[in-house]
């Protein structure tokens, strides 16, 4: 079974609804500040796409030598070759547009690191580390990958045990349901375990948007 977290209707404008609420929601009890960033992938992966028409490419032109060779006994190289390049255009075409196909070709591994190194790009894209306290949380999901990474900044990871964040996010990728309730669950259970260490003071100032942000690779 695939990770609930593929499901691409998180990048819905109800979705991002949703979320912004639990965002605000989770805030109110604490001086944190919550960054969710959604990506429909990590990377464009486009050497993968290109690969795979090749490949495809490769199976038909031999394909349909041997086919040809068989029943006329004289294949045509030019006219072989010109159906192999349409087809494996039309594969490099379907796995770039379809996910599914995408994650056939896309080492597991790959796709892990590239989920890590665009996290850690996030991180300082949005600013994460520039609030008062030094206490922001950036919760990042790739949807292709169907992976999440949950980063916190200097002050928050002092006080917070590493442990316990990890929960929030092992809890969210093992979520059995939907995947905009497990977000939705996982934000609740990052602002109850942040306003243990960080509670909400008078007059607190809310210094980053709420509204989560779909980052295209």
């Amino acid at each position: 079974m695939g990770s609930p977290l593929r499901d691409r209707r998180v990048l819905s404008d109800a979705g991002l609804k949703r979320l912004e609420a639990a965002i605000a929601s989770a805030e109110a009890a604490t001086s944190c500040e919550f960054i969710v960033v959604l990506a429909p992938a990590s990377s464009r992966y486009e050497g993968k796409t290109l690969k795979a028409g090749a490949a495809v490419a490769l199976f038909v032109f031999i394909a349909l030598y041997w086919v040809h060779f068989f029943t006329t006994g004289r294949p045509d190289a030019l006219w072989l070759l010109a159906e192999a390049c349409v087809a494996g255009a039309c594969a490099a075409f379907a796995v770039a547009r379809m996910p599914a196909l995408q994650r056939l070709f896309i080492p597991r591994a790959q796709m892990h690191a590239a989920v890590t190194q665009a996290a850690g790009s996030v991180f300082y894209e949005q600013n994460a580390s520039f609030t008062e306290e030094r206490n922001a949380a950036l919760l990042y999901v790739s949807v292709l990958e169907g992976e999440a990474r949950l980063l916190a900044d200097v002050q928050l990871e002092r006080k917070v045990k590493e442990a316990r964040l990890n929960e929030v996010l092992a809890a969210l990728l093992n979520h059995k349901g939907e995947a905009i309730e497990g977000l939705e669950d996982a934000i609740a259970q990052l602002g109850r375990l942040c306003a243990e260490s960080f509670p909400r003071a008078a007059g607190d100032v809310n210094e980053l948007p709420d509204r989560p942000i779909i980052r295209l690779p």
